[in-house]
């Protein structure tokens, strides 16, 4: 029960953190949300909902997949985002096997999140893909950072 007490409490304070601060990079993404992802087995699609500062309102589960694929629709992606008023979004998942190189269905998701959120006026930030740090491979990919978004 310690143990349980002490992980909630830790998860509680890094929540504390993430609420001050501005969330506008590939590398906060990954130090908030990377160590927690990349313990799950199946991929995770989230949703990080961000205020005119770019500061964290919340995150919502967009949908829980298999082990090398998570399905997810423009809708379901920005419906929690209308309904905080969320300014800008930041769409975040995992690659279980480690490997966080974009698949063609992630690079369509992208582009019809993109064209999505120029319609409906909120900012999609990045899409960020959490995968494991090993020798000559990155820790996560980002579409803004490559020039996708």
């Amino acid at each position: 029960m310690q143990l349980a007490a002490a992980f909630k409490l830790a998860d509680r304070m890094a929540k504390e953190k993430i609420v001050r601060e501005k969330i506008d990079s590939p590398e906060l993404v990954n130090e908030f949300f990377g160590t927690e992802m990349r313990a799950l087995q199946k991929e995770s699609l989230r949703v990080l909902l961000l205020d005119t500062r770019y500061r964290f309102l919340e995150t919502h589960e967009i949908s829980l997949g298999s082990v090398n694929e998570s399905i997810a629709h423009p809708r379901e992606v920005f419906r929690p985002a209308l309904l905080v008023a969320a300014y800008a979004i930041i769409v975040v998942h995992n690659h279980p096997s480690g490997d966080p190189t974009p698949s063609s269905a992630d690079h369509s998701l992208t582009r019809r999140l993109a064209e999505a959120a120029e319609l409906l006026q909120i900012k999609l930030l990045d899409h960020v893909i959490i995968g494991s740090p090993a020798e000559g491979r990155a820790a996560y990919f980002s579409f803004k950072e490559a020039g996708v978004l």
